[in-house]
């Protein structure tokens, strides 16, 4: 069973991961996600690793249109590809963390993302934990 996302794009990079929605976000498309499947475990010898998870997320054709749409307006063209484009905008809809400690060794977890097309309308996200200690 597929999961529904909301897939948005990240404008600006003033702010950290904590306070990334202080940042400039435009929404890109809707589409489907699959269920986290576990594709690495922590490492016993690393604390701040945690798992990895991997997930499917498919695009409608509707989607799609609305994808390329914000696409053009957002980034005119400025020499990154749309491919690149939609795989930085799915990691960021995957990453986050909500830290906003002054100090390190707090404990919370962050999540870093990273987005591949594989099909035409389908891509592959690999999200990693990572503890602050």
């Amino acid at each position: 069973m597929k999961a529904a996302i909301r897939i948005e794009s990240r404008l600006t990079t003033r702010y950290v991961l904590g306070y990334a929605h202080l940042d400039d976000w435009a929404q890109v498309c809707d589409a489907r996600k699959t269920a986290p499947r576990v594709v690495a475990a922590p490492a016993e010898e690393e604390a701040s690793d945690g798992g990895s998870s991997a997930h499917l997320v498919v695009l409608s054709p509707a989607g799609l249109v609305a994808a390329r749409k914000t696409y053009r307006r957002v980034t005119g063209r400025n020499g990154v590809s749309f491919t690149n484009w939609m795989n930085r905008a799915i990691a960021n809809s995957f990453s986050g963390g909500g830290c906003g400690h002054e100090y390190d060794c707090c404990g919370c977890a962050s999540y870093y993302a990273e987005a591949h097309r594989t099909k035409r309308r389908e891509f592959s996200v690999v999200v990693r934990q990572s503890f602050n200690y």
